[in-house]
């Protein structure tokens, strides 16, 4: 029976499951249901008594049915974290048109909603993230985030003008630190002043934490009145206890706001007062009146209990619909009886009725209820009446701002029966906020029946004290304020008159001074023609070749110098007889003392003496600008352009700043460069002192500076001497013109200095407009051409002050340093890097160079022979006891000569000889010398190996007959190649033979034995002698076969033997080493023995030899010589046989000996190189 009740709950639960997932059709809007059931059983039955309540609602959704397709998303922490995305994809598919879910997070389902733009709208869940509309743009929820609770504290403060307050918060809950972070930064944005930010850790009410507490209360008290405290209620508690326990809640000047997340219902408020609130932490009925009067100072923000009279009844059908289909919640009577309906359950109803408000609004106003941006326009920023009994605000970023109540301890009649006034206050609610649509922050307002807040001294508490925290915005008492007002401004004017006399006196004194005066007795005047006093020959001769570098002395603007004090000057005479020095002159005097700056020529002094008028300033050592741009023979480039142009302008700033104010005759001929090529500006300042010189040339130098000067300055005939800053940009533009140019200060024109004067000074003559200099022929770049038109503005209002000019002209500098010197020191420095880099490439080239010569070096001679001859050091003689030597040469070799030409005879040896080179470099040996047909190579010198020297020998020959006797001559196709080899061992000596070309070379009886065992041996056979047949048995690992006794010229008859073949690997791990050339490649390169590769120097190719699993074809070849080689014939059948019992031949490849063509050896044109098959 049980098993039957399961299946047809089972039955009806999916045919419920199916009815609600039917596609939508016209008429029908179909929405999915994403919620944890097991966590949510009495909340679960919100949703379908909303979607009754829409359908019953004829003003909802007209002519619209409303569904909805639920899911059970399970435990999102467990592994059943992707089954709500599973489930939003079938929901998709039966066109489901928004999305009510999921509880707890939903980031990821709020993503995957705003990518299909269908609306979501969540209940319970709290991710921060998701208020980022750029992304979760379809998304909103009916539970307000944590954070929001900020806006009304903030509002709270301000309502009482609260400005100044600390923030407390603890670690728990753990939204506490969002909510403080939020409160900082609303607070910040509105002025607010944050005087302290606390922290409380993990609070346990024990006496360490409690001193943590009370160590936060004793920095902060001083200086701040309002604490807004964030954290559990318990640590709240016990942080007003330590207020009260410093007497600071008596007199209610401090006030405590506490942010709590409970929600406060007011018919239940004897029992959140008194149990929840205090009783528990309450022992003694005095400590009961102290917390009553310490908590007068609390005002609680928690959030609002619903306000529906009807709420109760509303929550019982919540709980009724859980139990129905499709839920189905089972009836647990302490689930359904004694829990009362979480506030999720309300907010899941109002999540659907905000949706059908919203659908609602798009249909009457025939919009696409599928655009899912378009339906959640009609939800953001705007109110809507909660079933909980009040109007709930969702924001732009679809966030509800949440409904809070302000609570405090007030008067109740209903609380206690004592007559006790503290008895009879119990936690009531006071106010509440409220928003609207253009305010960011809510405004707070007091309950409707008029329930101030019982301030504890009658007033809300100030959140500074009337005369700061210590007293410093209060004057002290006076006794007689007339006595000590007039006492501290007589003694300040009585100060400051004493002051200004003596500033006053020392300007005077200053101006009284001769600090500018210059003796004539210190100063000596250096004539550039006298050499012949040896005192300032070489001073002269310095300033000579200072003054050449730009040109000759007659043609400088400014020549004339003298020795002042050890330091050249120069001298610049005023051409007045007698001056009166007034106050007036003094005081440009003394100003131009002052004026110092690296860009502005340095004002030495003055001489007013014997009735002439000397000026001294510093020297400059390369002249006047008009000098340097005159002398065609210097190339000024871009780098000193830019570098002159920056001196001048930080000149003039400097000036125009200063209290010389402006210039008044800037030009070419006033700009100096020194001998670091730093530009200095001069001949400003000192207008009274130069006034009224009788100038010999005074037309020619007016008509010059007419040149240069501004058309408003040319049309005022009492133009100030010192012109105007104006004036001074339009000097700038003419002088940056003529630097640009090198055409002079007009470039070129046809017009005289008096037509061009007359045109500037009246622009009415020329119908076009105004006369300036020619741009048309300069190619500079359009900020440039910009520059020099603002500066040439007639208007002098137009025209940009000396900085703005520098800021148009910032490009001109840009990658440069700031003067010529320190451009050339940097180019200097860069090119020593270059420098550098170039003898390093140079240093490896040639030590590349050196290798390549080191190793033509050490292919003639032996190392060691070549390193003494290098250094050299003189190369002696030496003796070997053991060495062994082998000769070989060709069979036949006179008739192939005889039947051959010399380019034939000489391509075949060098062909065969390379590849045997080439197959020694793998063996201990050294190549001592080919003589025709011969070939010499000894092992055991010049660098001793032990007896090694007989393997490798030996070794070599097998492998040099096995290579060869594959070979067919190029130019006789049909004939084999043959060689004779004959090994003997022995004593010798070496050494080096002549000076020009020398040659390494051996003598002793074993090369003439050696030489005698070569010539008396067989075709493709290795002839040894006794002596090295017996070292070869002592090492072992080869087989020989007895000759017999043979006729050796010089020796008589000696016993002689064959070298057959190598037993051992050990002696080396093949014949054929991994570096011989690559000789032999097979048909089938997939089934090769060898593989091939090119080395990087295009030298001979390289084989390699797979040493796993692959066939050695050399050794293999050996084995199975063709039936007509000589030697197999002579050798006995049973030691051919005991030869080949060791090898084991699985391989019957087909492998190919070729000679590699002119691309390996000698670099000749390319040829067909013969080839030789054999098979395995």
């Amino acid at each position: 029976i049980p098993d039957i009740c399961c299946l047809l709950v089972t039955i009806t639960v999916l045919s419920c499951q199916w009815n609600h997932s039917i596609a939508a059709s016209k008429d029908t809007i179909n929405i999915g249901f994403l919620a944890e059931y097991s966590q949510m059983r009495v909340t679960l039955g919100g949703l379908p008594l909303a979607v009754e309540d829409v359908n019953k609602n004829a003003n909802l959704l007209p002519g619209k049915t409303l569904t909805f397709t639920p899911f059970d998303i399970g435990n999102k922490m467990s592994a059943y974290r992707v089954r709500p995305l599973r489930f939003m994809t079938e929901m998709k598919e039966k066109r489901v048109k928004a999305f009510i879910g999921p509880d707890e997070s939903c980031t990821t389902e709020a993503l995957l909603a705003s990518a299909w733009n269908i609306p979501m709208l969540s209940f319970k869940c709290s991710d921060s993230i998701v208020s980022n509309k750029s992304t979760f743009h379809t998304f909103a929820r009916t539970l307000a985030p944590a954070s929001k609770v900020s806006k009304s504290v903030i509002s709270l403060l301000n309502a009482y003008d609260w400005k100044k307050f600390a923030i407390v918060v603890g670690s728990k809950p753990i939204w506490g630190s969002d909510v403080a972070s939020a409160i900082q930064e609303l607070a910040e944005s509105r002025n607010f002043t944050i005087t302290h930010f606390k922290h409380i850790s993990d609070y346990i009410p024990i006496k360490k934490t409690l001193s943590q507490i009370e160590n936060i209360i004793e920095e902060t008290y001083a200086t701040t009145r309002i604490y807004v405290f964030i954290g559990e209620h318990i640590a709240m508690v016990d942080f007003v206890r330590c207020l009260q326990n410093r007497k600071l809640l008596e007199r209610g000047e401090y006030i405590v706001i506490s942010v709590d997340d409970e929600i406060y219902n007011a018919n239940r408020r004897v029992n959140i007062m008194e149990r929840n609130y205090l009783d528990p932490y309450i022992r003694k009925e005095k400590s009961k009146s102290l917390d009553k009067i310490s908590f007068r100072s609390v005002i609680k923000i928690s959030m609002t209990y619903p306000q529906n009279p009807h709420i109760r009844d509303i929550c019982a059908k919540i709980k009724e619909y859980a139990r129905k289909a499709p839920f189905l919640v089972p009836y647990h009577q302490r689930v359904f009886e004694n829990i009362s309906v979480p506030i999720y359950g309300l907010h899941l109803y109002d999540s659907v009725m905000i949706y059908a408000r919203a659908i609602t609004e798009v249909l009457q106003l025939g919009g696409d209820i599928n655009d899912g941006n378009l339906v959640m326009s009609h939800i953001f920023n705007r109110s809507y009446h909660s079933i909980q009994g009040f109007d709930v605000f969702i924001d732009s970023n679809g966030d509800a701002e949440g409904n809070y109540t302000v609570i405090t301890l007030q008067s109740d009649p209903n609380a206690g029966n004592s007559g006790n006034s503290l008895a009879k206050m119990s936690m009531l609610p006071v106010g509440f906020f409220v928003y609207n649509k253009d305010s960011v922050i809510p405004e707070f307002r007091y309950i409707k029946n008029g329930r101030p807040i019982q301030w504890l001294n009658g007033r809300p508490p100030l959140a500074e004290p009337m005369c700061g925290f210590h007293g410093e915005l209060c004057p002290r008492k006076k006794l007689d304020w007339r006595y000590l007002v007039t006492g501290p401004l007589c003694a300040f004017v009585l100060i400051v008159a004493i002051a200004l006399f003596l500033k006053h006196y020392r300007y005077e004194q200053t101006l009284a001074g001769l600090l500018w005066k210059v003796d004539m007795k210190e100063v000596t005047v250096i004539n550039l023609g006298e050499y012949n006093n040896p005192t300032h020959k070489n001073i002269v001769q310095i300033c000579r070749q200072s003054i050449l570098v730009v040109g000759e002395p007659n043609k400088r603007s400014f020549t004339n110098i003298a020795l002042f004090r050890g330091n050249i000057v120069a001298m610049k005479k005023i051409h007045k007889k007698n001056v009166d020095i007034t106050r007036s002159i003094r005081k440009e005097l003394k100003l131009m003392r002052e004026v110092r700056h690296e860009n502005i020529i340095n004002f030495i002094g003055a001489s007013i003496d014997h009735g002439s008028v000397i000026i001294f300033t510093t020297y400059c050592a390369r002249g006047s600008l008009e000098d340097v741009l005159a002398n065609e023979d210097l190339h000024l480039d871009h780098m000193f352009i830019a570098s002159l142009v920056t001196d001048i302008l930080k000149g003039m700033i400097y000036l125009h700043d200063s209290e010389i104010i402006s210039h008044g005759n800037l030009r070419s001929s006033n700009c100096l460069i020194d001998s670091r090529w730093v530009c200095q500006i001069s001949d400003f300042g000192l207008h009274e002192l130069k006034a009224g010189q009788d100038e010999p040339n005074k037309i020619e130098l007016e008509m010059k500076r007419a040149l240069t000067m501004a058309p408003e300055l040319l049309r005022d005939a009492y133009r100030p001497a010192r012109g105007s800053q104006k004036g001074d940009i339009y000097s700038f533009g003419i002088l940056l013109y003529e630097m640009i140019g090198r055409k002079g200060t007009w470039g070129e024109t046809t017009y005289t200095n008096e037509e061009i004067i007359e045109l500037v000074k009246s622009p009415d003559i020329l119908q076009h407009g105004v006369f300036r200099p020619a741009l048309s022929y300069l190619d500079i770049p359009t900020y440039i051409r910009q520059c020099l038109c603002l500066c040439w503005e007639e208007d002098p209002e137009v025209r940009p002050d000396i900085r703005l000019v520098r800021m148009h002209l910032k490009e001109l500098q840009a990658g440069l340093k700031p003067n010529i010197f320190d451009n050339m020191l940097a180019i200097m420095e860069k090119y020593a890097y270059n420098l550098e880099g170039l003898v390093q490439e140079r240093t490896n080239l040639l030590y590349e160079e050196k290798k390549k010569t080191d190793m033509l070096l050490y292919q003639m001679l032996p190392k060691t022979v070549a390193e003494l001859l290098k250094s050299g050091d003189p190369v002696k003689a030496e003796c070997f006891d053991c060495v062994t030597i082998l000769f070989s040469d060709i069979v036949g070799f006179t008739e192939l000569c005889t039947t051959s030409t010399p380019f034939e005879v000489v391509e075949m040896l060098n062909e065969l000889y390379t590849c045997c080179d080439s197959i020694i470099s793998n063996y201990d040996v050294y190549k001592v010398e080919t003589i025709g047909d011969a070939y010499m190579v000894v092992s055991g010198l010049p660098l001793k190996n032990g007896n090694r020297h007989v393997g490798e020998i030996a070794s070599l020959a097998l492998h040099l007959i096995e290579t060869v006797g594959n070979l067919k001559i190029r130019h006789k196709p049909t004939q084999m190649m043959q060689l004779r080899i004959g090994l003997h061992s022995g004593p010798c000596a070496a050494g080096v033979v002549g000076q020009k070309m020398p040659r390494y070379c051996l003598f002793g009886d074993t090369v003439n034995t050696a030489s005698r065992m070569e010539s008396t041996g067989e075709a493709m056979k290795i002839h040894i002698s006794e002596l090295t047949y017996q070292l070869l048995q002592n090492i072992g690992g080869y087989i020989c076969v007895e000759r017999g006794l043979t006729s050796i010229k010089g020796k008589g008859d000696l016993r002689t033997y064959w070298l057959i073949k190598r037993l051992k690997p050990e002696v080396r791990s093949l014949m054929i080493s991994d570096w011989a050339p690559d000789l032999i490649s097979t048909v089938d390169s997939s089934n090769s023995c060898y593989t091939q590769n090119h080395s990087e120097d295009n030298s001979l190719l390289q084989m390699k030899n797979l040493r796993s699993g692959s066939c050695n074809c050399a050794t293999k070849s050996l084995y199975s010589r063709r039936s007509d080689d000589n030697f197999t014939n002579t050798l006995d059948p049973s030691a051919l046989q005991k030869i080949s019992e060791p090898v084991q031949i699985n391989c019957n490849q087909l492998c190919v000996c070729r000679l590699k063509s002119s691309q390996v050896f000698n670099n000749r044109s390319p040829r067909s190189a013969p080839s030789i098959t054999f098979r395995l």
